[in-house]
């Protein structure tokens, strides 16, 4: 296909997002994931975020653009457009095109050798219409192997400062072609999605020196484990304050997917003395998550892990915690964090502790389990259940709450499956929030 046919491609989708952006019911979304995100009580929002089954929603092949850059953008275009006409869900869509930096973040010194059976088998997938963040994905998806580098406790000293590099020209170039394309149509945008670029302190730990290792290592040299959370958090800190000082740092306080779940849209940021062009981390959503943690006590986090993360949280307007991990053990040592303000429940979490604590002075981020939609049946009566169960639970404890399916990779190729489940969280909500 030609480049003008291309374009004109993309700005008929553009058009389509537009119409799609300026109807009263997203405006209401919006005006409801603020209430919620200030912590008013509004009934739960509902998000689906399909990540690797957006491959089977939308897959590569159906794109009509060739050009690399522009078969992005079309993506992102056509996922915001099927996040309203076919998720139907809570999510917000906005007349707005977001720009990244082509930018990178050098390793740590060490390198994480990985070995993939399926490599030519995974597909790049998005993980949010207005996120630059890309994953890969295949509906067979296999394990891989992770070889640690951290051999000996001596191998500390060879970590390294990691480094932001920004291709300020292919950058520039990238934003003036989005705005030839879609200016008069959408705002066009700086707007760049670092946190899993940048990397957890807790997933580096476990991926540096495997996961048995480090377990062993926090029995038998406690010290040592304490010097790499050290060191690995001085590192994380030392990226904040180059994209900081560098002005690398954009907002998330629209329709962006943050953190490992959830939409950023607040009126709390940013922060007082705010400087567009000088974003600041106080500015921001941001924080951190400790999944690969399960397997140790609340006493061990709190001893080993949370002094070092703690200070990474705060220094973000609002704070953010958790992934996969059930932290209903762990909420107490959570709750000192000043501007925590979401909160990660899993699939694994336990729904009454996890509210009992939580009440009306956090999110609570639920996260179904995605098993429910990606096994070979469907059971549409159990999830409604199970649904009811939890809305029964949080509403008793006057929580502030949002529903999230994700960590998706296959609905067996029936992606109508998704717009059933949204059906059915609503009709739950509907049954016990009125």
């Amino acid at each position: 296909m030609k480049t003008g046919t291309e374009i004109h491609v993309l700005r008929d989708l553009a058009r389509r997002v537009a119409e799609i952006a300026a109807l009263p019911e997203q405006e209401e979304k919006r005006r409801a994931i603020r209430a919620l995100n200030r912590l008013d009580a509004v009934p739960p929002r509902i998000y689906c975020f399909p990540e690797g089954v957006w491959l089977e929603i939308l897959p590569w092949e159906s794109l009509s653009c060739s050009d690399p850059l522009l078969r992005g953008w079309e993506m992102q275009l056509r996922l915001a457009i099927a996040t309203h006409e076919f998720l139907r869900d809570d999510q917000p869509v906005d007349a707005v095109f977001n720009v990244p930096w082509d930018a990178e973040i050098s390793g740590n010194g060490l390198q994480v050798e990985q070995t993939m059976t399926d490599a030519g088998d995974r597909q790049p997938y998005y993980i949010h219409p207005f996120s630059n963040l890309v994953l890969s994905s295949h509906s067979s998806l296999g394990a891989i192997h992770y070889e640690r580098p951290l051999k000996e406790h001596r191998d500390i000293e060879m970590l390294r400062t990691p480094r932001v590099t920004v291709n300020q020209e292919r950058s520039a170039e990238w934003l003036t072609r989005a705005h030839e394309i879609f200016d008069g149509i959408l705002t066009v945008r700086r707007r760049h999605h670092w946190w899993h670029t940048v990397g957890g302190v807790c997933q580096t730990a476990v991926m540096l020196r495997g996961m048995d290792t480090l377990m062993l290592d926090m029995l038998d040299e406690p010290g040592w484990v304490q010097e790499l959370l050290a060191r690995l958090a001085a590192n994380h800190q030392s990226v904040l304050d180059q994209l900081e000082t560098g002005g690398f740092l954009s907002l998330n306080n629209g329709c962006e997917w943050i953190n490992n779940g959830g939409i950023g849209y607040t009126d709390v940021l940013p922060a007082v003395g705010f400087d567009p062009a000088h974003v600041r981390c106080r500015d921001l959503w941001g924080g951190q998550e400790s999944q690969d943690l399960v397997g140790i006590s609340p006493a061990m986090y709190e001893e080993l892990f949370f002094p070092h993360l703690q200070p990474i949280i705060e220094r973000f307007g609002l704070g953010c915690y958790g992934c996969c991990e059930p932290l209903h053990d762990w909420l107490p040592v959570l709750k000192r964090v000043r501007n925590l303000r979401r909160v990660s429940i899993s699939p694994w979490a336990d729904i009454e502790k996890s509210a009992a604590q939580l009440g009306p002075g956090y999110v609570f981020c639920c996260k179904p389990h995605p098993a429910a939609v990606s096994t070979d049946r469907m059971d549409e009566a159990a999830i409604k259940r199970s649904l009811v169960e939890t809305f029964t639970v949080t509403k008793r404890h006057d929580c502030r709450v949002e529903v999230m399916l994700k960590d998706l990779h296959t609905v067996q190729h029936e992606p109508q499956r998704l717009t059933r489940w949204v059906e059915l969280v609503k009709a739950a909500r509907a049954q016990v929030y009125g």
